[in-house]
């Protein structure tokens, strides 16, 4: 899980004047430690939950799969068929006779330079065909530590999936060096603000979000995963931050989410899971559920863990009851974790 020694021990080549650390960001929570011993403190980083439906992802990634599958057939094929015109021309200019081998005495200048122009168009259709398409297969299939088919091939495609976007062509010292820090950065501007805007983050799935400015780390998104299967992360303590390393500091984060960002979830989250109740007409199990919610909030000594346990324990006999898995039915909407009833 853990990335090469030398990627962790890299060190952001900038310190900071600061004696303060630069709004927006606060000093990352230990409870994110782990997951940040697995990144680069030389770039920047945002992660978020992706809650797009499994089928969509599936949708999206079968294009890039059929793309790349389609562009690796034709290079192989094009290396099929341009090895022995290659090795041709190589064992003429060796000196030897071969198929690519011009009579000079037999042809007209004309059709010597068709034969020339032919081979350098050849020469360079190939060049760019190689150049610059034939990376894409090659990354897609096999880039290392990990790639796009390792990462779903390992991860599947899951109702949440941890997206670790990485700064591409700019990195934290862009955004921390100088008199102007963090917000006031023209990076922060340009580079963090457009990547986290609403609209965008509600439709596009992780995968489309790569850019001139981000790229996806693959390997980073697996680690954050296997760290929630080892119960050594929460996946909600990674939800829509922005990560820098600051030398002297350490790892800080900005949370983007705002309060009414919450609420409104939380509402929507809410509507959905009432609304999968009423189709499965069992829509008096949503309001014994708030009732539930409601009476070990408002019970004397707060809504302490104690008492959301005991809501957790009530909520799942409840609904075993009435033959309804109440962990399956709240996955489907997302989750209901943490979710104030006073707030929906």
């Amino acid at each position: 899980m853990s990335k090469p020694a030398s990627k962790r021990q890299k060190q952001s080549s900038f310190k900071s004047t600061a004696s303060e650390i630069p709004a927006p960001f606060s000093k990352a929570s230990p409870a994110i430690q782990p997951f940040l011993e697995q990144l680069d403190p030389a770039h920047v980083y945002i992660t978020h939950i992706d809650r797009h439906p499994p089928d969509a992802k599936k949708q999206i990634f079968l294009i890039p799969v059929l793309l790349n599958g389609a562009i690796a057939v034709l290079l192989a094929w094009r290396i099929y068929a341009a090895v022995p015109v290659y090795w041709a021309i190589v064992t003429h200019l060796l000196g030897y006779a071969s198929s690519a081998t011009v009579d000079t005495t037999n042809t007209t200048r004309n059709e010597q330079f068709k034969v020339l122009a032919k081979r350098t168009l050849m020469f360079l259709v190939d060049f760019l065909l190689f150049r610059f398409i034939g990376p894409w297969p090659l990354t897609f299939f096999l880039e290392q530590p990990c790639n796009p088919v390792t990462w779903r091939w390992k991860l599947g495609f899951q109702p949440k999936e941890i997206v670790v976007r990485v700064s591409r062509n700019w990195d934290a010292v862009d955004l921390m060096k100088g008199v102007k820090q963090g917000d006031e950065s023209p990076f922060f501007k340009t580079r963090i603000l457009p990547a986290i805007e609403k609209s965008f983050m509600r439709s596009k799935t992780g995968y489309l979000m790569m850019d001139k400015s981000w790229d996806l780390d693959f390997q980073s998104m697996l680690d954050a995963h296997t760290l929630v299967k080892q119960e050594k992360l929460k996946m909600e303590h990674v939800d829509k931050l922005v990560l820098v390393h600051m030398e002297g500091v350490g790892w800080l984060a900005w949370q983007w989410e705002t309060d009414s960002d919450v609420i409104e979830d939380r509402r929507k989250k809410v509507v959905a899971f009432k609304e999968v109740l009423t189709k499965l007409g069992k829509e008096s199990l949503f309001w014994k559920w708030m009732e539930i919610v409601e009476q070990e909030r408002d019970a004397d000594g707060g809504f302490t863990l104690e008492r959301q346990q005991r809501v957790a324990e009530r909520v799942e006999a409840a609904f075993k009851k009435e033959g309804v898995d109440f962990d399956e039915l709240t996955n489907g909407v997302g989750g209901l974790e943490e979710l104030p009833v006073k707030d929906a």
